[in-house]
């Protein structure tokens, strides 16, 4: 579910985002449902999934049809009492793949543009943990606790149809967490 929470892991708080919004480079990608909003943090929600089904359809040799979805901005997480030396950013997602949709952008923005390391890859685990605690800053030069508590940063995604075998499966995000030590 998507709900607003902050929870103390060890010495540092997860979160979740305040703003989230989605938009496409392509009218031709999949949008996902109008409650996307409530991945912020309502309770009631049990995930947000596309409009549609993902498809790919396998015309061998050449001529696959794959789809990706629109983008998802999650922004606004409201980090408190960070350290002074950043030195790791952990994103949990939980999602419905359903053994067909994986990742194609993980990535961090900031002022509305991505920074860093996209993290995306060939995965249907329904709980994805991208990034760590130690050692893990998304290649993003100069973070600082600032920079990650301007209202701007957060957290690119966007899914794209499994790459090998075909299908037609609606994709259902449940949550986003972010972390920082």
């Amino acid at each position: 579910m998507f709900y607003l929470h902050i929870k103390n892991y060890g010495k540092y708080r997860m979160t979740t985002p305040t703003i989230v919004s989605q938009y496409a480079e392509d009218s031709s990608h999949i949008e996902w449902n109008n409650n996307i909003t409530d991945l912020k943090y309502s309770a009631g929600v049990i995930g947000v999934s596309t409009v549609k089904p993902l498809l790919h359809i396998s015309r061998q040799p050449r001529n696959d049809i794959t789809m990706q979805t629109w983008y998802i901005k999650a922004t606004g997480f409201n980090f408190t009492n960070l350290p002074q030396q950043i030195s790791g950013i952990t994103v949990t997602i939980a999602m419905e793949r359903h053994g067909r949709v994986t990742d194609d952008t993980v990535q961090l923005c900031y002022q509305d543009e991505p920074v860093g390391e996209n993290l995306a890859f060939l995965t249907w685990d329904p709980i994805t943990v991208y990034g760590g605690a130690v050692a893990a800053t998304w290649k993003v030069k100069n973070l600082s606790a600032d920079m990650i508590q301007d209202p701007s940063f957060g957290l690119l995604l966007r899914y794209q149809s499994h790459p090998r075998w075909p299908h037609s499966t609606v994709p259902i995000i449940r949550s986003i967490d972010m972390q920082v030590s």
